[in-house]
């Protein structure tokens, strides 16, 4: 078996994270995620990291020439990274249409996929520790034509419920017995809410035992069959999204022999971390604070005797305290009697006396001013602070200025259009 990565770091979905704190130009994969890491770091270590099945090489995807020239500095980047893992790993970017789906992104892989048998494909909101060898190991036995990676919901991505109501945008996902095969992929952010599932016949006949389940999630983890994926995106141009459209086409060509093999699945494990950053709040909030907390090896970075990571530049003022759980990145100043607690605050932040963070997520470059309070919120990158302000349960955009003594909750502050 010859094996390709492919991470997919295309706009799709962009709309349903939201801009408010991304800075001008830039996509979600560039935010870092539980401390110093990008998203489309995250998803590129996860590729990287394979032994039994490494893969020859690793392609990204990315929306636009623009942004494929920031992805490439990145890589370079990367490489230099003391312990990184992509030092010695081939990684080549390509640019797609700054609107094309995932899918007519994948196809753009084929001539750079050369002779490998098996694509292993991982979206660029993707955050694991999933070791990938076990879904290509996996897919193999089965002799599947795809296998796709599915994780229980984290606690904060459970499936908001009214009784005698269809939930919004859920994904359905249809389970033979033995939660070997993917029956069906239906619904998610393009229905509103499916009132009604339809079923095919012929799947039906051959996995009498199917369960239809909302309490699992496709991650955006696949194996799939090279030339058989090329060939049906080549002659199927309206598949246009990988998780929308190809793996449910594929789910369905099953039963028909449409497929060489079956579409199999592969269940994560409960002690593993997967899941897919693909909102601003609850999802980047909440991830950033699971790997700082508990995932924290997602980092490659160790813990300190008070379990949490601070950077070494990082200047911490007196009686000021970092407790367990948080990560801290360089070249940060927290003044006298700061406070952080369970939260991720990210390089160059200028912290005044007196602040008390929790439960937040502050991105590089934030300056708080003196005797702030910030709960359960993420302040974008840029984003400057005034004093004596409280801000609770919400998201302050990249670059916006938020006045002295100001009381904000439950809202989305941004200076953008």
């Amino acid at each position: 078996m010859r094996a390709h990565g492919v991470v997919l770091a295309l706009r799709e979905g962009e709309k349903s994270f939201g801009d408010a704190v991304l800075e001008d130009g830039a996509c979600r994969y560039d935010l870092e995620c539980g401390g110093t890491k990008t998203l489309a770091y995250h998803a590129t270590r996860a590729l990287a990291t394979m032994q039994r099945h490494a893969c020859e090489a690793i392609t990204i995807v990315a929306a636009g020439d623009a942004h494929a020239g920031v992805m490439r500095e990145r890589v370079e980047a990367w490489k230099r990274e003391s312990g990184s893992a992509l030092v010695g790993v081939k990684v080549e970017v390509i640019a797609a249409d700054d609107d094309a789906g995932s899918a007519r992104g994948l196809a753009l892989v084929e001539e750079s996929a050369g002779n490998a048998s098996t694509l292993i494909v991982v979206h660029g909101d993707v955050v694991t520790d999933v070791a990938l060898d076990d879904v290509v190991s996996a897919h193999m036995c089965s002799a599947a034509s795809a296998t796709v990676a599915l994780a229980k919901r984290r606690p904060w991505d459970e499936i908001e419920r009214k009784a005698g109501r269809a939930p919004k945008g859920v994904r359905y996902v249809g389970l033979s017995g033995d939660e070997s095969v993917v029956v069906c992929l239906e619904g998610g952010v393009r229905d509103e809410a499916m009132k009604r599932l339809k079923l095919q016949r012929s799947a039906l006949s051959a996995v009498p035992d199917m369960v239809i389940r909302t309490d699992v999630k496709d991650v955006g983890v696949y194996a799939l069959e090279a030339k058989e994926t090329f060939d049906m995106l080549r002659s199927k141009v309206y598949l246009q999204s990988v998780k929308l459209d190809l793996l449910p086409h594929m789910a369905g060509e099953q039963f028909r022999g449409g497929t060489a093999g079956p579409v199999a699945a592969f269940v994560v494990k409960p002690e593993n971390y997967c899941v897919v950053v693909d909102t601003t709040k609850p999802a980047l909030l909440e991830a950033s604070r699971d790997i700082a907390a508990e995932f924290h090896h997602l980092n490659e970075k160790p813990l300190s005797k008070y379990d949490n990571v601070v950077d070494g530049s990082t200047t911490i003022g007196s009686k000021s305290t970092v407790g367990p759980g948080c990560a801290v990145a360089g070249d940060c100043v927290l003044k006298d009697k700061c406070s952080v607690k369970k939260s991720v605050i990210g390089a160059g932040c200028d912290f005044g006396s007196g602040v008390k963070i929790s439960n937040s997520v502050i991105m590089r470059g934030v300056v708080v001013r003196d005797g702030v309070q910030i709960t359960n919120s993420i302040i974008g990158p840029g984003a400057v602070i005034g004093a004596r302000a409280t801000i609770k349960d919400s998201v302050v955009g990249a670059g916006h200025e938020v006045d002295e003594e100001d009381d904000v909750r439950d809202e989305t502050l941004t200076t953008k259009n």
